[in-house]
């Protein structure tokens, strides 16, 4: 059984080291385009697919939207761990928005643990750019996953947290 794919049609948005700029729905200040229809945006599809796509070891790339999707799905791992021993929803929110403001590696930095799976920025522009649009993205996950990683009384989700330990293709973000 194949690892489930991004389903957004990349080819008219810009790309940063090899992963889509895809537009999001969000409030959240940055360079994403606005995304304007009611269609699941990439962050969405992280979510909806995070618990299948987790249990796989390999995901076959086949465009920017996936890098954007394996990146988003590696930092939705960290948050759960971030999460892990926080059983409080209040207190969950202030350590995932901390968590995606603190400072994170790009492709070609040193220490960043995946390799050849996306290129090195070719210049200093594309690594801000990469950069900046996945500070907004990681905040803007980081604000629907507390709706989904805690319940509405404010406990975690078992179904969800169940997942902490679980690796994404053996692989975790460093940051």
């Amino acid at each position: 059984m194949p690892a489930y794919h991004s389903k957004v049609d990349e080819s008219s948005f810009p790309t940063a080291c090899g992963c889509s700029l895809l537009p999001l729905r969000t409030n959240v200040r940055g360079p994403a385009p606005p995304h304007d229809s009611t269609d699941n945006d990439v962050i969405d599809e992280t979510i909806a697919f995070f618990r299948a796509n987790v249990l796989f070891k390999n995901f076959d790339v086949q465009g920017g939207a996936d890098r954007t999707l394996i990146y988003l799905t590696l930092y939705l791992q960290s948050c759960m761990a971030a999460c892990e021993k926080v059983t409080d929803k209040k207190e969950a929110k202030t350590v995932l928005y901390q968590h995606a403001i603190k400072a994170f590696v790009c492709p070609g930095d040193t220490g960043w643990g995946l390799g050849g799976m996306f290129p090195s920025a070719a210049n200093r522009e594309e690594s801000d750019a990469f950069k900046a649009y996945f500070k907004q993205a990681r905040t803007e996950l980081s604000e629907r996953a507390l709706e989904t990683l805690y319940t509405a009384d404010g406990s975690q989700n078992k179904w969800w947290m169940c997942f902490v330990k679980r690796k994404f293709m053996g692989k975790e973000l460093r940051t």
